[in-house]
């Protein structure tokens, strides 16, 4: 079975980070005065992509390209001859040359072999929800096999239980750039500098939700459209969702969550975060990058909608 982390040259797993544990708990910590040199070992982040042409002895795939590892000789992926690569240590020197001041590096790692790699900065602030705190981030990842456009994105991270939210609901916190265009990280940083404004509408947009009154009914009737199942024969998923949300999450006997739109998202977000999927490795990807990272958003949207 593969292993969502990769490994560094040194073996460990392909993570790092400052300050206390991160919620997934996963990686290597290091001093708060660490350099890029020291964060790109620790994190796997200091390899470099490399390309050439898919060959079988004299013939050759017109336009398609072999993306691979040049420290290990490993292929990640084919590729087109317009994709445009954007090299590991580039997340790194974002934050450093970019955000410096304005956001701190906390974790970084890389995923599947080096097909996916990320590093995520603490922004300046916090998001208070009648006295629920969460605290405001940018996760910055790229990939070399198409299945991830480089992004900037805005998440939260809730102090309570550590559950992690993206803020792109309302499509206004991300940066994506396509890989058929070069990444240009001064333009990306400029595009960022809405990040305060997107913080604002993302808090007003929790507050919201934590004055929807949702009642048990409610809840169900909510959690069996958005897995799609029956309400009176809910299924595992939904109703493990519906229990932590009924008490059983962290913090849902807050003002901010007991019987509210905010407590049924981080019900499910509790449930994303720590208990779906296989090991907590599993859950780091799914739910930064895949199919829960998504059910989260519509779970938001559909949840803004309803308190509308």
């Amino acid at each position: 079975m593969a292993h969502e982390i990769a490994k560094t040259a040194a073996g460990a797993d392909a993570m790092a980070y400052v300050g206390e544990t991160p919620w997934h708990g996963l990686g290597a910590k290091l001093d708060e005065n660490s350099d890029m040199e020291t964060w790109a070992q620790a994190s796997g982040l200091d390899f470099e992509l490399d390309t050439v042409p898919v060959q079988n002895g004299n013939i050759v795939l017109n336009n398609k390209n072999i993306v691979y590892r040049k420290d290990t000789e490993v292929g990640l992926s084919v590729v087109s001859d317009n994709y445009k690569l954007v090299q590991p240590r580039e997340v790194l020197e974002f934050f450093a040359d970019y955000v410096e001041g304005t956001a701190k590096l906390e974790t970084a790692g890389v995923l599947h072999d080096g097909k996916r790699y990320w590093a995520m900065a603490k922004i300046d602030g916090e998001i208070n929800i009648a006295g629920d705190i969460s605290k405001p981030y940018i996760l910055l990842s790229s990939s070399c096999d198409g299945s991830l456009a480089t992004q900037a994105r805005l998440t939260t991270v809730r102090v309570v239980c550590n559950n992690t939210l993206s803020m792109a609901t309302q499509g206004h916190a991300d940066v994506v750039i396509r890989h058929n265009s070069v990444f240009d990280a001064g333009q990306a940083k400029l595009k960022l500098e809405g990040v305060y404004e997107s913080l604002a509408s993302h808090t007003a947009a929790m507050k919201a939700l934590a004055k929807m009154k949702v009642s048990n009914k409610m809840a169900t009737e909510f959690l069996a459209k958005m897995f799609d199942n029956d309400p009176v024969n809910l299924g595992r998923q939904p109703s493990r969702v519906l229990e932590l949300f009924n008490g059983d999450a962290l913090g849902s006997d807050l003002e901010s969550a007991k019987g509210t739109g905010f407590g049924l998202l981080n019900a499910f977000t509790q449930y994303s975060d720590w208990e779906a999927g296989r090991n907590q490795n599993n859950r780091l990807f799914n739910s930064w990058f895949g199919a829960n990272s998504q059910r989260k958003i519509a779970i938001a949207d559909e949840l803004l909608a309803m308190a509308a």
